[in-house]
């Protein structure tokens, strides 16, 4: 039997020749049972959504005591994961403008070095703030975005122990203040503009992954930016089973909503500097923004899934075509 290891390594092979050969690329029938080779992630998930989403945190808001309690659970996991800060500590604070206040939001910004060194990389967003408190009602947020965070934290310990891509780094970024306004993302494509020793290959902002439709699908955009993406979707999906789809419902409870899916989250500032980029996530729902936003509502086997489809994309050597 084949170690977990080989395996992805014979994917990463079966990507690659089907890349070169120029295979079918006629969709695998989507299903509503996953198969994932992470079956010991789901309780960590678990319990990473359950803690972010304790009366403890307050609903994470931004400069808020929750927030604070936040940042130091997830400082932990990524302690706990042997991984590294890209500056001198993993927190990276920044100031922006909200409501007539200068408010301070704090990134928190963790790498795997290529074991070849490199300028290249790849980066993964999820951002944690969410709406707080509101006098004794709690926001948990425990798909917007607590599963965002617990997805990527698992893609970490995953590829803590992948050898495939020896020269590429990996960047993980837990985002404050995206509920506002992107600003965390915005303080971090500055930062990232002004260091000359990054490339940013593409990067992957995971936002709401814990809800699906009834279609048992995750929504993908920012197809365009990755180099022969109808190929790569079949093999995604032929991978976990999971449903990958590029176009939103528009209804929501019988409603039309008009919601801007470039802007909607912490991709549109990498957008805005050039970088590539895809999003991963799911389209609102009746408990979004709600109180009952909840880790009971959540599909836990639907957020692995999803984790090991970014990470089976992450790991194709030639992901964007070149400059």
């Amino acid at each position: 039997m084949p170690t977990l290891l080989t395996r992805y390594q014979v994917v990463g092979m079966l990507l690659l020749l089907c890349l070169n050969s120029g295979c079918s690329a006629r969709l695998p029938e989507c299903s509503s049972t996953f198969t994932t080779t992470w079956p010991n992630a789901t309780e960590q998930i678990q319990q990473d959504i359950s803690i972010l989403t304790s009366v403890a945190f307050q609903g994470r808001k931004t400069a808020t005591l929750g927030s604070q309690a936040t940042q130091e659970y997830i400082i932990t996991r990524f302690n706990q994961l042997g991984l590294k800060p890209w500056q001198t500590e993993f927190a990276i604070p920044f100031n922006f403008d909200h409501q007539f206040s200068t408010i301070t939001g704090v990134n928190l910004v963790a790498t795997i070095p290529a074991k070849i060194p490199s300028r290249r990389w790849r980066i993964i967003t999820a951002h944690y703030d969410h709406l707080g408190q509101k006098g004794s009602t709690v926001f948990p947020g425990a798909d917007d975005n607590a599963s965002g965070v617990a997805g990527m934290l698992a893609i970490a310990k995953r590829w803590q122990k992948q050898t495939h891509l020896e020269d590429v780094n990996l960047m993980l970024v837990a985002t404050d203040a995206e509920e506002p306004g992107l600003f965390g993302s915005y303080a971090l494509v500055k930062l990232l503009q002004q260091d000359p020793n990054i490339e940013v290959e593409l990067s992957v902002n995971l936002d709401m992954i814990g809800h699906p439709n009834r279609r048992r699908a995750i929504y993908m955009e920012g197809e365009k930016n990755i180099a022969q993406f109808d190929t790569i979707k079949v093999q995604l999906m032929r991978q976990t089973q999971l449903c990958i789809r590029t176009h939103r419902s528009s209804l929501l409870s019988g409603r039309l909503q008009k919601t801007d899916w470039l802007r909607a989250s912490d991709h549109y500032p990498f957008h805005k500097a050039g970088y590539k980029w895809v999003y991963f996530g799911v389209p609102p729902h009746q408990q979004y923004h709600t109180e009952h936003d909840t880790i009971d509502t959540l599909d836990i086997d639907f957020i692995v899934a999803v984790a090991e489809t970014v990470y089976q994309l992450l790991l194709i050597d030639k992901l964007t075509e070149s400059p």
